[in-house]
């Protein structure tokens, strides 16, 4: 059973199944020379106005590599100390460069799902959405996906909300977890009510259509 991870913040034995997710400051990270796939963004809680602008080259220099598939995470957060009109400088600039470059956008969001809607009706991306590490209620996750985003969860959410997402919009991922994917698969797969491996297989379509068939 062959369990990708969608976003992870560190490698395993199966990292050729997962994305590294990384920012500026994990450049000298071991683990980014021995990523297979790469999604690197701006993240909210790691940026100020002095560094900004050399994120954003470091940005444009890790789209140039062909390990990246994603960019983010990048997003939105009301509870952290960077200020807000900063936050949405850094995000707009990733999401503008997702739709010139043809990248996924995974996305950080905290308390802002009205800011990140209002962005996505106003920007109308051609590129895929995807919430990150979701953990909102299944009125949200309803509301979310009827919305054209996509879902992905990690290690803790709302089982009605895992219930309630739609299969075509459904992601996995361990972010900064330590469990293991495939067990998050099969916990998954038991709060959905299916085969583990018929979760995987699903899961896997949409991977190949959102990263590796555009």
């Amino acid at each position: 059973m062959e369990c990708f991870d969608v976003h992870t913040h560190r490698l395993t034995s199966s990292a050729g199944l997962s994305f590294l997710s990384c920012r500026m400051d994990d450049k000298e990270h071991a683990d980014i020379s021995t990523a297979r796939f790469l999604s690197v963004g701006i993240h909210p809680w790691f940026l100020s106005e002095d560094d900004c602008m050399l994120q954003f080259q470091w940005l444009d220099e890790m789209m140039l590599d062909p390990r990246t598939v994603a960019l983010g995470e990048a997003g939105l957060d009301k509870l952290c100390d960077t200020p807000f009109s900063l936050q949405l400088k850094a995000f707009r600039g990733v999401i503008e460069r997702a739709e010139i470059h043809g990248f996924p956008l995974f996305i950080h969001c905290v308390k802002s799902f009205n800011e990140v809607i209002a962005l996505k009706k106003e920007y109308r991306p051609k590129q895929p959405w995807i919430i990150h590490g979701f953990r909102g209620k299944k009125e949200l996750a309803l509301s979310l996906q009827s919305q054209g985003f996509y879902l992905s969860f990690g290690e803790k959410y709302q089982s009605e909300a895992m219930k309630t997402v739609a299969t075509e919009r459904l992601l996995l991922e361990t972010d900064d977890s330590l469990v293991d994917i495939c067990e998050l698969y099969r916990r998954a797969a038991t709060v959905r009510g299916i085969d583990t491996n018929k979760l995987v297989a699903l899961v896997g379509e949409n991977i190949n259509r959102l990263f590796f068939s555009r």
